[in-house]
């Protein structure tokens, strides 16, 4: 078995950074084409287009010598409002709020289950998927409370704590 020197080690953590950084490179162009940004506009070599946010510049600076951003603070439950009746109109947010109203609280299949009560023609598995992403949002909104049992997470509204 060779023997690895200091050397070996500092050749390959290089590597890796070299690798990294062009892997931060990539994503950026990527994030870039998306959002519809000249990459000169983010490098700062062209004006600035106000209209579209540009993408953040990947830093090698230390977390600690970067800005810290301010963090989004989640509504109270009186900033939303939870709907008294179940409509086709309503957004899919709303429907799973009411959903939650109704129950109290939940598993995502408990919250499809009572949309499809409502939804005479959908089923189940189909509303499932569909509320995957907005339980996420909601939450992140701080309009539900989630808690972790087992492999899967019980829902709930809130202001019904």
């Amino acid at each position: 078995m060779a023997k690895v020197t200091e050397k070996d080690i500092v050749e390959y953590l290089n590597e890796r950074i070299a690798f990294h950084r062009q892997e931060a490179k990539r994503l950026e162009e990527l994030l870039n084409g998306i959002i519809h940004v000249p990459a000169a506009a983010v490098d700062g070599n062209a004006e600035e287009d106000t209209s579209v946010s540009a993408a953040p510049k990947y830093s090698s600076e230390k977390p600690a010598q970067r800005k810290k951003t301010q963090s989004i603070k989640p509504e109270s439950a009186e900033n939303f409002d939870i709907p008294d009746k179940y409509t086709d109109d309503l957004s899919i947010n709303s429907k799973i709020l009411f959903a939650l109203k109704e129950i109290g609280s939940g598993f995502k299949e408990d919250v499809a289950n009572t949309m499809a009560q409502y939804e005479p023609r959908s089923d189940e598995g189909k509303i499932i998927r569909q509320i995957d992403g907005p339980l996420s949002n909601l939450k992140a909104q701080g309009k539900i409370d989630v808690e972790k049992i087992g492999r899967k997470y019980r829902f709930k509204l809130i202001s019904y704590q």
